[in-house]
């Protein structure tokens, strides 16, 4: 009986998502100084097979979910053509593909996160002509996001309001200045590493971001722009092997 009631809450739960219209905006216009090439056009050594990437293989987590009708990738100025090429190599990704072109987009980026994150969302908000209910924002450099992952992220955004993934440091945590000197000894308990994707409302997010393109300051991510302009953002379990590739290393997969 628990089982089957079980069973009932995850269909109703996944139908209720379902039912919104909601967006994916993939970040991949970084320029990868520190790897080295463009990280996120590198295929995964595990799906040599299928010709998988970096970015395919991010984009493939979302659009195989059934969560989401709009997505949008914003890659470096001028790399329309090599990204939509990458992504269509990808035997697994390609026919998916074709199911979603309609609301499919892959636009210029700008020099920043919060520049390309605010661009894609106004190409969002310009091209597709249903009201949007949540936008999920994800680095392209996450090629291993579990379905898991994104729909508890997509749940407790609709439960809450907003929500990132977190999972909890390993190494003690400390605050230096300038110097290198440790000026403050930081709870591990009361720190966790975030990663994406993250989840908002999408028409709170779009005016946060025209917010902050004003004021001034640098964000590291969206739940900063979103706790200052909007409200508190939650956090749900995130997994260790979501990890960014950042270093050459890092494109071994973590299990």
């Amino acid at each position: 009986m628990m089982k089957c009631t079980a069973l009932i809450w995850e269909t109703w739960k996944k139908k209720s998502l379902m039912t919104m219209n909601n967006a994916v905006l993939i970040t991949a216009a970084g320029s990868s100084q520190r790897f080295g090439e463009k990280k996120e056009y590198l295929k995964l050594p595990e799906y040599t097979e299928t010709q998988t990437t970096v970015l395919s293989a991010s984009v493939y987590a979302f659009a195989v979910s059934g969560l989401f009708r709009s997505f949008v990738i914003t890659v470096p100025d001028g790399d329309e053509a090599v990204a939509n090429a990458v992504l269509s190599q990808d035997s697994r990704l390609s026919e998916v593909l074709r199911g979603i072109q309609q609301h499919f987009f892959i636009v210029n980026g700008g020099t920043t996160r919060q520049e390309s994150v605010y661009k894609g969302l106004t190409v969002l908000a310009e091209k597709v002509p249903e009201p949007l209910s949540f936008v999920l924002v994800h680095d392209g450099a996450r090629p291993w996001v579990s379905p898991y992952v994104i729909e508890r992220v997509l749940k407790t955004a609709e439960q809450r309001g907003a929500a990132v993934p977190v999972i909890p440091v390993v190494d003690t945590q400390k605050e230096v200045d300038a110097d290198g000197r440790i000026i403050r000894h930081l709870a591990r308990e009361q720190i966790a590493a975030v990663q994406t994707p993250q989840a908002f409302p999408f028409d709170r997010l779009l005016a946060a971001h025209r917010k902050a393109e004003h004021d001034g300051c640098t964000y590291t991510d969206d739940s900063e722009i979103y706790a200052k302009y909007c409200a508190a953002v939650y956090t749900c379990p995130g997994a260790r092997e979501n990890k960014k590739i950042t270093y050459r290393e890092d494109l071994k997969r973590t299990r």
